[in-house]
């Protein structure tokens, strides 16, 4: 399998923080920071091959679902 460029994931990533910001009233750098902190940009990352097939609101609910079951509360 080809190797993804990395201006893919982060356009990718930019794109999903994005949406996250807006469901939950968040600016993108505070939507980046809680999903950093909750280690969901990492599982992003390493996902990103399946990721990126879902839909960006199924993607955003995982997102937080994840950091909810990590310790997050938003």
């Amino acid at each position: 399998m080809a190797e993804v460029p990395v201006k893919d994931k982060i356009e990718y990533t930019v794109a999903l923080v994005s949406d996250f910001a807006k469901k939950y009233s968040l600016s993108n750098t505070q939507a980046f920071n809680y999903l950093d902190r909750f280690n969901a940009i990492t599982l992003l990352e390493q996902h990103y091959n399946i990721a990126h097939t879902l839909a960006y609101s199924e993607m955003v609910d995982t997102l937080a679902s994840y950091c909810k079951d990590h310790g997050g509360n938003v």
